[in-house]
């Protein structure tokens, strides 16, 4: 009678129960890690090597991406400026009311105290227009890393010059607009500090772009700025002034600076609508990652209750081929004999 003998030696049967163990683990690895999440674990065995279709969608995720971070620092860029612009009104429409009380009050004192009011509020308004965001200045146009505008100080000690010489007060007048408005003038060559071509423009994606171009120069705030440092000046004993004429310039200051009101509404309607259309623009990055989202998870999706089973059957096949290791380790002659 002939015994009937393994195929194979007991060292390649462990070798073979080895693979098919680690084959299993692998197995079970890639099914549980399915199942929890509903998408492939072997992308390119998914798609059948066919990735073109995958790599287009994450390289539109990765651009809409980079518009989002666009659009986000656009939109913290133009509510800075916002909320700048409005401290220039606020500022310009109190100095104003003030500005034109002042005649009514009467008193020597009176223009001192407009004068004090008024380089307070110059210097709250360069300071709201040499706002930054992340090391950038907002009101220079193309040159963003120096604050747009000199301090009050030197923007008072350059127009005190300019104005000493003034023998009256319509010379006085003369020099002022000179100094704002000439191309040359000492407000464009010792107060801006900015750049002369406009900023760039945050490209949005989608061939849009939005652009945030009020500079500190814009001749709106510049004839804030004008009305505010005169009436700054209003007390300086280096100007030929008497008190009638004090009261005079306050009086004109004052309706220039509600008069100028209209010019940073302006401002601020224009940078309004920019703030819109950065907003819908947010609003579209953020509908097409969500469809690109699911065009990819869609891609790499896979049937939960089919891996589901799968998984289950890797289990059991596991559970045997543990219990039969168990039963062949167990095997010795006394046990064959017995």
């Amino acid at each position: 009678m002939t015994m009937a003998l393994n195929s194979i030696g007991d060292l390649a049967q462990s070798f073979v129960q080895r693979r098919q163990s680690a084959q299993l683990v692998r197995d079970l690895g890639r099914l549980t890690q399915e199942v929890s999440t509903g998408r492939a674990a072997d992308t390119a065995k998914h798609l059948s090597g066919n990735l073109l279709p995958l790599n287009d969608i994450e390289r539109a995720l990765t651009l809409a991406s980079a518009h989002r971070d666009v659009a986000r620092i656009a939109a913290l860029d133009a509510g800075i400026m916002q909320t700048a612009l409005g401290r220039v009104q606020e500022s310009a429409d109190s100095l104003a009311a003030a500005a034109l009380v002042t005649e009514q009050a009467g008193g020597a004192a009176q223009p001192g105290i407009l004068a004090e009011a008024a380089r307070a509020a110059l210097s709250t308004m360069i300071g709201a227009l040499n706002s930054g965001a992340a090391g950038r200045t907002l009101f220079g146009g193309d040159v963003t890393d120096r604050p747009p505008l000199a301090d009050a100080e030197t923007l008072l000690d350059a127009l005190r010059t300019s104005l000493a010489a003034a023998p009256d007060q319509a010379a006085l007048r003369g020099a002022l607009d000179s100094f704002f408005d000439a191309p040359g003038g000492g407000f464009a060559t010792s107060v801006y500090r900015g750049g002369q071509a406009a900023a760039t423009a945050h490209a949005l994606g989608a061939g849009e772009t939005v652009a945030l171009r009020i500079r500190a120069d814009d001749a709106a705030l510049r004839d804030q700025i004008k009305q505010v440092a005169m009436l700054s000046l209003l007390d300086d004993p280096a100007l030929a002034l008497g008190h009638d004429d004090r009261a005079a310039i306050a009086r004109e200051m004052g309706t220039g600076l509600l008069a100028g009101q209209d010019g940073i509404t302006r401002l601020r309607a224009q940078l309004g609508f920019a703030e819109e259309r950065i907003a819908q623009a947010q609003s579209r990055i953020d509908a097409e990652s969500t469809s690109l989202g699911i065009a990819r998870n869609d891609l790499l999706s896979v049937d939960i209750f089919d891996s589901a089973s799968a998984l289950e059957q890797v289990q059991a096949q596991l559970e045997t081929l543990y219990t039969l290791t168990a039963r062949t380790a167990r095997l010795n002659l006394a046990n064959f004999l017995s």
